[in-house]
């Protein structure tokens, strides 16, 4: 079992509430066990799986948008991370996580 986070950014537009809901509810259900999320958009918890399939669990049993809103998953056991959605600057994001 490993430890992740996940932090997500949902576009402002006329789906927001819905989405970010649905995204919400599909990030509880790949916790195992007890999760923290006190700040906004974001996960700390426990699973056996790996950041890709994660990240892919979340965007497709969700309404995210993966054509404007962006998903990071971190695995804090095993330094692996994965995204979905539309990433900015997705060298910046692969450098500092290659200095982990």
């Amino acid at each position: 079992m490993a430890i992740f986070t996940i932090t997500f950014r949902i576009h402002q537009d006329a789906g927001y509430s819905d989405r970010y809901n649905s995204t919400v509810e599909a990030i509880k259900k790949v916790c195992h066990g007890e999760y923290w999320d006190e700040p906004t958009s974001f996960f700390l918890f426990e699973n056996p799986s790996s950041s890709a399939k994660i990240a892919e669990y979340v965007a497709a049993n969700s309404k995210f948008a993966t054509d404007r809103d962006v998903l990071l998953v971190t695995n804090l056991s095993q330094n692996g991370y994965a995204t979905a959605g539309k990433v900015k600057n997705p060298q910046t994001l692969k450098n500092l996580m290659g200095k982990r």
